[in-house]
């Protein structure tokens, strides 16, 4: 008798563990790269908290698997891995990046995944420059995530306390005398510089001659792929200028030459910067970190030199689903929810970024007239005379190079044609063109 119980005992024991181990079977994965960190608690690391949980919640045989990285290398590690066929199934593939992503097929089109059953409504409420970056033969390989609109940031009441109308400064010439006049030390004894630049090679974001460069010419490659700062005269004159900026004119101090765009972004909402190039994505960040009224800065276009296309540059985040997926409908269907109406709206709210939805413009119009939302209106008409990075060629890292340049003038004691001429040559290799 108690060799039959103890059969049975193991046979409901076999049963149950095959139930289990056939339910655990069914558990899908998919991996999301990106440089958000869902264990924030403020924010889009938030949001992504949110996405994720609501994204379990309509799909509970899936499990999302984050995994954070520096946003500056991210899109390296996705171009390594897709060459080992270990990519992740989502990845938010930086701007910069985009262009080799699409060149070496490691996207798969989203329109196999969900924009083909997508209503002419549901398109046309996302169909804008941003959704169309990057379209091969009638293909979406991406959504363009976090429009980092870049441009100068300013304190306005540093301005009002000068004089200076942001209007005025139309020039580079400008922007410099109206810097110079907004360098002094503050009622607390503490150095206030004009403008801040990150000028290091790591966490590269912006700067004279990078804003330069792609204001002027559109791309900083030519239609042959050629980097089109090598002998250009307006190159030469905005490095110059950049130099001169901190040794000349002092309206930076010398430690930009190796501070970070991360640094300068802390160092503005420290009180030290009255202006800063820098990108709309941080607004957020910067109005809970300040130490003057949040309601205190803004953002301008780049100067409207002569010959300049455009005003402002916009990057961000391509986010796509990796062609070499083995969970490619569960992917398609995660970036579905990232840009639904739903998650939109938490986006703009909760992350401070601009709404990519035109129906989250309409529903969102009274937020977007606090004053402390002032930016975000000011930033959409910036994103109308805005260049974003070239995807026909590769252009990988192209703004550690021209940072670079400033280095090989400042620290190194290059002539500025050879610090061009230089970095050109090292772009060309490092692209492999």
């Amino acid at each position: 008798m108690k060799n039959k119980r103890l059969v049975l005992l193991l046979l409901v024991g076999t049963m149950l563990f095959s139930l289990c181990a056939a339910a655990y079977a069914k558990t899908t994965e998919i991996v999301v790269w990106t440089f958000l960190n869902p264990a924030d608690k403020s924010g889009r690391g938030k949001v992504l908290a949110d996405l994720i949980a609501r994204y379990k919640e309509t799909y509970p045989d899936v499990n999302v698997i984050v995994e954070s990285m520096q946003w500056d290398t991210i899109g390296a590690k996705f171009l390594a891995a897709h060459q080992t066929g270990t990519a992740p199934d989502v990845i938010f593939c930086l701007s910069s990046y985009f262009g080799e992503a699409l060149k070496v097929g490691a996207l798969e089109p989203l329109d196999t995944l969900f924009l083909s059953r997508w209503t002419d409504k549901q398109v046309a409420d996302i169909n804008d420059s941003r959704f169309q970056m990057g379209v091969t033969k009638g293909r979406h390989y991406q959504v363009f995530m976090f429009a980092n609109v870049s441009g100068i940031l300013y304190r306005t009441d540093i301005f009002k306390k000068f004089g200076i109308d942001p209007a005025t400064l139309t020039t580079w010439d400008a922007i410099t005398k109206a810097a110079q006049k907004m360098t002094y030390v503050n009622k607390d004894g503490m150095q206030v510089y004009g403008l801040g630049v990150g000028l290091s090679e790591s966490s590269a974001d912006s700067s004279v001659l990078i804003a330069d460069t792609l204001c002027r010419y559109g791309s900083v490659v030519d239609s042959k792929g050629q980097p089109v700062w090598a002998e250009s005269q307006y190159s030469k004159r905005a490095l110059q200028l950049q130099v001169d900026m901190i040794k000349r004119y002092r309206i930076m101090p010398a430690s930009a030459i190796t501070s970070t765009s991360d640094e300068i972004y802390s160092d503005f909402a420290a009180g030290k910067y009255a202006m800063i190039f820098g990108g709309s994505t941080r607004f957020g960040t910067i109005q809970s970190q300040c130490v003057f009224d949040p309601a205190d800065f803004s953002i301008m276009p780049y100067p409207a030199e002569d010959g300049y296309k455009y005003t402002a540059y916009v990057s961000g985040w391509n986010v796509g689903v990796w062609s070499g997926s083995k969970h490619k409908t569960e992917a398609g269907r995660f970036i579905e929810m990232m840009v639904s109406p739903e998650f939109d709206k938490k986006w703009v709210l909760e992350g401070s970024q601009i709404p990519l939805l035109s129906s989250t413009k309409d529903a969102l119009k009274d937020y977007f007239s606090e004053p402390r939302k002032a930016f975000i209106p000011k930033t959409m008409v910036l994103l109308k005379n805005a260049v974003s990075d070239d995807t026909e060629h590769v252009t990988t890292g192209y703004r550690s190079d021209l940072n670079r340049a400033v280095q090989y003038v400042y620290a190194d004691g290059y002539s500025v044609e050879t610090a061009l001429t230089k970095t050109a040559q090292e772009f060309l290799a490092s692209t492999g063109q």
